[in-house]
């Protein structure tokens, strides 16, 4: 009997036991300021008595330069915060045509870092862009080592070239820059590079935007010889800089391509794409963009139910807006998202009875037992609300979910009015050169020209999809709010604040989208001089613009409301004017949203004005 209670103890010791050391924790970040980098760090070291913990520190100081086109070309805006290793340290042969100042920031924020990284006792991964395209003075110098044309030709207004990597010559100076990456930061132990988009691209891939495309000396190369050749590079560069790094391939590698590379990669590579021995733990920072600190509990969690399976060796924590590193989660958030991961680490929910059971703890924890049932009836709807959002209305709306803000996110601060096109150059200048389009007239004229395509949807203005995403969302804000008493007050109130923006974003874009769907259909009458007389009130179009009209107003000053309350620190912006861009608003969002009510308000009477009742 004594036997087998003690085989029982020891089963169920087997059930809750911290993860197996061999665990690697990834944290994604894209943070610029070192104090916040501390505090960040920090609070991943939680995780080192579970595995191994590594910090992303693959993070651009500034802007990049080399992204700047000197025309209206949005599609350099991408990349232009993605790392890449001439970035921090440029073979001498590509450090004359990068600006010394720029890349001496970018050496010395991750120096500072890999000092931070050293003293917590935390490894490192390099997350970049290899390779990235490249200045055209590179290439005048060099012209040998042109490889193929990487930008997009409906979403930019100038060519971009990256270099061939089947040029010697080239993989020299990948592998003498991985040295000199890994002998600055020995602590890194993986690369993570992002191929074939936002400007990354290799010769002669299916991927590539222009369509296959190279010089035609290395045409008929395999394409896996090729991406073979460009990781041997790297490991050896990374073995001569101080040891060997673990490399990750994402981004574009349709099947074809992947058929033939993957058979061939070096032991020190792997598919991203795939890979069953990963977790992904994510915030909503991608979809909800640019709104900050929002938190999908039961996804999350479910995500984590995996941690048992013995093949789970990673766990990518992604808490930035990693696709373009341009923002980050507060830190207030990143500390929500360890104490999940900590948590399932500590009692997997596959060992509860209920694996319901695990949310109710945590959010007992975090609102009290009082509050508990409530808040998770709270974290319900944000799953409803955020599941809507990803499979039905964005997704036909906008090409995808995640892009959804990214190419279209300038609507918060855009004013809405029937005839853009009488706006003046002035009332223009402070959002027209942002919208995403390479065609300033299209980004004029067009509401719902987005990502070098056109927005298409649902026909019904406020829609049940709509009131499934915006209702929803709110509703779950306003019993965070009641929470007023929880542990985590003030979290749960930064948490409904941060769904009230994100609720705010969504109702511009169905108020633009059906904008848009108006001026279309009445593009004859919108084309002819104002009417002396007031159209008929009983137009429906009329009726549903007046509507939208001062729904988007509404709209806009009750975000003014919320931003004066807090809300602005939960927008992605820039920290400098000179550095804002399609993707990152500027500094001054209350005056951008100023402006757009001054403009709406101008021009306020113009529906009535050229909307033509139809004809008895």
């Amino acid at each position: 009997m004594t036997t087998r209670l003690f085989a029982l103890a020891l089963g169920l010791l087997a059930v809750v036991a911290p993860a197996s050391a061999a665990r690697t924790f990834v944290f994604h970040n894209a943070i610029r300021d070192l104090d916040e980098f501390r505090a960040y760090a920090a609070i991943a070291a939680r995780l080192k008595s579970y595995g191994t913990v590594q910090v992303d520190i693959g993070v651009l100081a500034e802007k990049s330069p080399v992204h700047i086109p000197g025309v209206r070309s949005p599609w350099h805006d991408y990349g232009a915060y993605m790392a890449t290793m001439w970035a921090f340290f440029p073979h001498p042969k590509l450090a004359a045509h990068l600006p010394a100042g720029w890349v001496a920031k970018n050496r010395a924020l991750l120096l500072a870092k890999v000092a931070i990284l050293k003293e917590l006792g935390l490894e490192a991964v390099f997350s970049a862009n290899e390779t990235q395209f490249l200045p055209e003075s590179f290439f005048q110098q060099y012209p040998h080592l042109r490889g193929p044309r990487v930008d997009h030709p409906r979403r930019s207004g100038k060519d971009e070239f990256a270099w061939c990597v089947d040029q010697p010559e080239t993989l020299e100076m990948i592998e003498w820059m991985m040295a000199e990456l890994k002998r600055n930061a020995p602590m890194i132990r993986a690369m993570h590079s992002w191929n074939n988009d936002s400007g990354s691209g290799l010769c002669w891939l299916r991927a590539l935007y222009p369509g296959p495309n190279g010089p035609a000396y290395c045409r008929g190369r395999d394409a896996g010889e090729r991406v073979r050749g460009l990781i041997e590079a790297m490991d050896r560069g990374a073995r001569k800089g101080g040891g060997p790094v673990h490399i990750r391939l994402a981004g574009n590698f349709p099947g074809e391509d992947r058929e033939k590379i993957e058979p061939v990669l070096p032991s020190c590579a792997r598919f991203r794409a795939g890979d069953k021995s990963i977790i992904p733990v994510s915030t909503r920072v991608s979809e909800a963009y640019p709104v900050r600190g929002l938190i999908d509990l039961l996804p999350m969690l479910g995500a984590l139910e995996k941690l048992p399976d013995p093949e789970v060796q990673t766990i990518d924590i992604d808490t930035c807006q990693s696709w373009y590193y341009r923002t980050d989660e507060p830190i207030s958030t990143v500390r929500r998202v360890v104490d999940i991961v900590e948590d399932s680490l500590k009692s997997p929910a596959q060992s509860l009875p209920d694996p319901t059971r695990k949310a109710r703890t945590l959010v007992e924890r975090w609102g009290g037992e009082k509050n508990a049932d409530r808040l998770l009836e709270g974290f319900e709807l944000v799953k409803q609300s955020f599941s809507v959002f990803s499979r039905g209305f964005f997704r036909e709306v906008v090409c995808s979910p995640g892009y959804a803000y990214m190419a279209t996110n300038r609507l918060m601060t855009r004013p809405l009015v029937i005839k853009p096109e009488l706006l003046t150059r002035k009332e223009e200048a402070y959002f027209l050169p942002f919208i995403f389009s390479t065609d300033e007239n299209d980004a004029r004229l067009d509401y719902n020209t987005a990502h070098g395509d056109r927005r298409g949807g649902v026909s019904e203005y406020r829609s049940a999809a709509f009131r499934s995403i915006h209702d929803t969302a709110i509703e779950a804000a306003g019993i965070f709010e009641q929470a007023a008493d929880a542990p985590e007050g003030a979290w749960f109130r930064q948490l409904a604040l941060s769904l009230r923006l994100w609720a705010s974003m969504v109702r511009s874009h169905d108020n633009f989208y059906f904008a848009q769907e108006i001026r279309d259909r009445r593009k004859e009458e919108l084309a002819m001089p104002p009417r002396l007389l007031l159209a008929q009130m009983r137009d429906p179009d009329l009726l549903l613009w007046n509507e939208i009209e001062r729904d988007e107003l509404d709209n806009t000053n009750d975000l003014l409301v919320m931003l004066r309350n807090g809300g602005l620190e939960l927008i992605a912006r820039a920290r400098t004017p000179q550095e804002e861009d399609v993707f990152l608003y500027g500094p001054d969002v209350l005056g951008a949203l100023r402006k757009k009510v001054e403009i709406m308000r101008a021009h306020w009477l113009d529906g009535q004005r050229y909307l033509v009742p139809p004809r008895n």
